[in-house]
């Protein structure tokens, strides 16, 4: 027998529920800041929220291989053969 799709995220979110019900007290705060991460806004907009780690390279001075002269200089104080 095979499963729709709706049937199969219905049997998917019955699990979680009963996953979760499960967790040990001490567990409860850290998924639910994972879950709360991971759910869309609940303004309405089908948005995901971005991870925590993008922008995390971002040094606001743009393209590093464009730069890459600039940086060798003032990390090894010469200019790039």
């Amino acid at each position: 027998m095979r499963r729709s799709y709706s049937g199969l995220v219905s049997t998917l979110r019955d699990e979680l529920h009963s996953l979760v019900d499960r967790l040990p007290e001490s567990q409860v705060a850290p998924i639910l800041a994972l879950v709360r991460e991971s759910a869309p806004a609940e303004s309405g907009g089908d948005e995901w929220p971005l991870p925590d780690f993008v922008g995390a390279l971002a040094s606001g001075k743009g393209d590093l291989g464009a730069r890459s002269a600039e940086i060798l200089r003032a990390e090894l104080g010469r200019d790039p053969e």
